[in-house]
């Protein structure tokens, strides 16, 4: 074990702690328990790549020490009318054009999307009622994933790349595959700083 650390060491460096976020699910959208971890699940195994560690509970729940809280509201408001853009997620702006750690899913168009796609080569309304809030769950994680990403790294904008692509085809958000949704590395280091800020300023409001 030693001398494997010490190998790793010599060959990336020093390895950096792992930072945790906490999702505060202020709203749910009516999901099942059981979806709700799935999607969180989702979330966790995204940015566990970038070494973010994510936990979640109910709001007014207690999280751990030195953890950033991030709200999560998923919604069920209606959809625009037919043919307009549906937007499946989005974050809240703050004070000093900063985004807020407040970050908001649409369960009716991460519904609608999927279930206008395929998996396992066939269509998502014809899977059963399990599978399909299986993959529902999944893309509601990915999407949340997105916007959590928005908050990090403090930039509205999208890649050409990656998890911050400014869209996803359907498929992407039922598939087995996670390489459309990686964190650059480059970005990593901004990400580690505003986990540590956020925390930070919560800890003191707290004290």
């Amino acid at each position: 074990m030693v001398a494997t650390l010490a190998l790793a060491l010599l060959l990336n460096g020093p390895v950096e702690p792992r930072l945790t976020v906490h999702l505060s699910i202020d709203q749910d959208g009516g999901l099942s328990a059981l979806q709700l971890q799935q999607a969180v699940d989702e979330v966790r195994k995204i940015w566990g790549d970038a070494h973010v560690t994510v936990t979640s509970g109910r709001y007014g729940e207690p999280c751990g020490p030195e953890e950033a809280t991030i709200s999560l509201r998923i919604l069920r408001t209606p959809l625009p009318a037919e043919g307009a853009d549906r937007t499946l997620g989005w974050v809240t702006p703050g004070a000093g054009g900063r985004s807020a750690p407040l970050l908001f899913v649409s369960l009716l168009a991460v519904t609608e999307t999927v279930m206008g796609t395929e998996a396992f080569d066939r269509p998502v309304k014809t899977l059963t009622r399990v599978l399909q809030q299986r993959l529902i769950a999944q893309a509601i994680g990915r999407v949340t994933a997105h916007e959590l990403g928005h908050y990090l790294l403090q930039n509205a904008r999208h890649q050409d790349r990656g998890l911050m692509r400014p869209r996803y085809i359907a498929a992407e958000l039922v598939a087995d595959w996670f390489d459309p949704f990686r964190v650059p590395i480059a970005q990593q280091a901004i990400v580690r700083r505003e986990i540590e800020a956020l925390a930070r300023l919560q800890t003191s409001v707290e004290q």
